[in-house]
């Protein structure tokens, strides 16, 4: 028989199974949650249910993080962040955990519902490659619903000129779409006939795991004659966004080092790119991500327009005076 006992703040659950004793703290819970899970341990022991992973929530993120910090480097330190709301959490078991405790900490964090929207999908990933056999509460949350919707930052030519005198690396980054990572690990030996390589490595990935190849233009060129002999840049990915803030803050001008990527998605819908070359071109997952800029491309919307005009133009010209 499995039995709880509560020593300081924390629940205890203990159980004999093959003449051994086992105890496991439930953490910092309250007795209803303790009691359902040692109505679990029993129903586990009599074999109605198959036994669980053992796992703590702060296990499943320390083995998730420990993966991330070695296959995604360059979004390493985000992600703890992203994750480290639920710390609060950590002591609990992670399959056996109610999926309220996860919506109490988003609301009680205050944060805006993108912010905690992201924190709760990757807490969802986390389950998923570390106990992808076992129940995932954290889905059992609904999504915090995004209301915000806004058109992709960007800099206007003679915004990134002005980049551009004080750092020639900006400008080719916004003639290249290279994402922070990929920059920060671009080397001149990535460069063949005037054609970048942007590849998938151990040194660091691609965000979509694909490579691909980016010609350089004329602009993208002469910025390329003042970067490094080897590496391109000698800063960290970090470091890279802060030397942006520097730059643009002197400048007067709002953004992040992002901003660069959608100036070169915004150039090249203003110059009339297909979607399809420029998710090419920009690496993008889907076509759904390079939809964002279309708005930009010579004539969007204005044929349509125009039809509408003409046929209430017609309508209101055939309308009897009795439907006026």
């Amino acid at each position: 028989m499995a039995t709880l006992y509560k020593r300081g703040r924390s629940y205890y659950l203990q159980w004999t199974e093959g003449g051994q004793q086992f105890r496991r703290s439930l953490g910092p819970i309250d007795r209803k949650a303790a009691e359902a899970i040692r109505a679990e341990k029993e129903a586990e022991r009599a074999g109605l249910i198959r036994p669980r992973s053992g796992y703590t929530v702060g296990a499943v993120i320390a083995e998730y993080l420990a993966w991330a910090e070695h296959d995604r480097p360059a979004s390493f330190r985000k992600l703890k962040s992203d994750l480290g709301v639920f710390s609060a959490l950590e002591n609990y078991p992670a399959e056996g955990i109610d999926p309220r405790h996860f919506h109490a900490v988003l609301v009680k964090r205050g944060a805006s519902s993108a912010t905690n929207h992201k924190a709760l999908r990757i807490l969802r990933a986390a389950y998923r490659r570390v106990l992808p056999d076992k129940p995932n509460p954290a889905e059992r949350v609904p999504l915090p619903k995004i209301v915000l919707s806004r058109e992709p930052q960007w800099f206007l030519p003679h915004e990134l000129a002005a980049l551009g005198e004080r750092e020639p690396l900006w400008v080719f980054m916004a003639h290249t779409g290279l994402r922070r990572g990929e920059i920060a690990k671009a080397r001149r030996s990535d460069i063949h006939g005037g054609m970048l390589r942007v590849e998938s490595t151990a040194e660091g990935r691609t965000k979509s795991g694909l490579w691909r190849a980016v010609p350089l233009s004329p602009q993208a060129l002469e910025a390329l004659s003042s970067l490094g002999a080897d590496y391109l840049t000698p800063y960290h990915a970090d470091t890279l966004s802060d030397r942006f803030r520097a730059d643009a803050d002197a400048l007067g001008l709002a953004g992040t080092l992002h901003g660069l990527r959608h100036t070169f998605c915004t150039y090249l819908a203003q110059a009339g790119v297909s979607a399809h070359e420029i998710k090419r071109l920009a690496g993008h997952s889907s076509l759904s991500v390079t939809e964002r800029y279309m708005h930009h491309a010579p004539g969007y919307g204005r044929d349509a327009i125009a039809k509408l005009s003409t046929w209430a133009s017609t309508e209101i010209a055939q309308a009897s005076p009795e439907t006026l």
